[in-house]
């Protein structure tokens, strides 16, 4: 880990190192995946999230992939909220977040057994993938955290879990020869 101390003067200093880096350096460690920690001198604070985003408005400057709307949003939302930012940054950002993609996997596998129709695939992407257009007029306003996230996979495991014990059955139902009656 490095760890870099923010000074008075505002100059920072990589103790790792022993030398000052400026938030290009820290950005360069970040991008290659290097963990980073920045605490203050004086009150031994750990600053690392002010720095960070220090980096992120610096490299808006230099057009950043990061839309101003965006930075606003994530803003007005607060810290409390931010935590569940990541769809609504993917989706900025032109991509499918991770957990839409694994939701559209999950999906896309059960029709591939046979589980499910294409008509029951597409209602069941239009109830749980949330699309770019209901991204953008959404807001941060209900914003899943940590915890929701995670409650919705184990929900979404256990139904997958019921769906495939009852296909099972339904399987196995259909292999059994039918009752003698005496």
């Amino acid at each position: 880990m490095h760890l870099i101390k923010k000074y008075a003067n505002r100059k920072l200093y990589h103790t790792n190192r022993k030398q000052y880096i400026t938030l290009d350096g820290i950005g360069e460690l970040i991008q290659r995946g290097e963990e980073v920690r920045v605490i203050d001198n004086e009150s031994s604070e750990d600053i690392t999230a002010s720095i960070l985003a220090q980096v992120v408005l610096q490299a808006r400057g230099r057009k950043s992939a990061l839309p101003t709307y965006l930075l606003t949003d994530m803003i007005q939302a607060g810290s409390g909220r931010l935590a569940g930012l990541s769809r609504s940054v993917w989706t900025a950002i032109g991509g499918m977040s991770p957990v839409d993609d694994e939701i559209m996997q999950r999906i896309q596998t059960l029709q591939d057994e046979g589980m499910i129709d294409a008509s029951e695939a597409a209602r069941m992407q239009r109830l749980l993938v949330r699309q770019p257009e209901q991204e953008a007029n959404a807001g941060f306003v209900n914003i899943p955290t940590a915890n929701d996230i995670a409650r919705l996979n184990a929900q979404v495991d256990a139904l997958t879990g019921m769906v495939e014990q009852l296909l099972a059955e339904r399987t196995a139902s259909k292999l059994r020869p039918p009752e003698q009656e005496a």
